[in-house]
């Protein structure tokens, strides 16, 4: 599947997401991820994590709540333009080379980003390098209807359709990486979902079958973090 590195850039340099951060269905969506994250992991021993691909602030404001120093960045300034986050906390990155030490950050990690690279092995190997200890990545769910539906009619989400567990964790593991949790999960597009939808998805168990999750979450860790 080819993905054109310079047409995302554009896509992104002139647009972002339909809701703000603080619009009260993203909210709901972004605790909830956190929410599932914190059942896995200890943030208690997480000082510092890096946001991938952080766009206009969906994950990095709202992780920022729970860990004490969380950076991000982004290929696209009009993205990061629109991050509630502190300017001086964020920069212009490219996910397939990050500009950034190894080791830097006990957390690594990334929603929806990975679809729109063309080479997402070449960002998670960047992942596993720069993380201490655990790299998450949250990506489409592409055996879920309205995420094939999305990939077919939108040229800059077309790579949701390579995206599966198998895929993911394949992806992983290829960095050196041991995958702890791998799971189909939400019922929320955070851009989408009517109100009315909401009052009642919101009560739906966050983890969801193969077919009913919106999304595939993935958390991994470096290997020495278990010896």
């Amino acid at each position: 599947m080819k993905i054109d590195k310079a047409s995302q850039k554009g896509y992104w340099e002139a647009n972002k997401n339909q809701r703000p951060y603080d619009h009260p269905i993203v909210r709901f969506f972004a605790k909830q991820r956190i929410g599932y994250l914190k059942r896995y992991l200890d943030f208690r021993k997480i000082g510092s994590a890096f946001d991938v691909g952080c766009g206009d602030g969906f994950s990095t404001y709202y992780m920022g709540q729970e860990i004490k120093k969380v950076e991000g960045g982004d290929i696209s300034e009009h993205m990061l333009d629109n991050n509630p986050v502190d300017r001086k906390k964020l920069r212009v990155i490219d996910a397939e080379k990050l500009d950034l030490p190894d080791d830097s950050y006990d957390l690594v990690y990334t929603w929806e980003v990975l679809h729109h690279l063309p080479h997402p092995e070449k960002a998670v190997a960047e992942m596993a390098r720069v993380a201490k200890r655990h790299v998450v990545i949250y990506e489409p769910n592409r055996a879920n209807v309205l995420q094939i539906l999305w990939g077919l009619s939108q040229p800059q989400e077309r790579g949701t359709l390579r995206s599966s567990k198998k895929y993911l964790t394949g992806l992983c593991r290829q960095a050196g990486l041991t995958v702890v949790r791998a799971d189909y999960c939400g019922r929320i597009l955070p851009n989408m979902t009517p109100r009315f939808a909401f009052r009642f998805l919101k009560h739906l168990p966050f983890k969801a079958g193969r077919f009913t999750g919106i999304s595939i979450a993935v958390i991994a860790e470096k290997p020495s973090v278990q010896s």
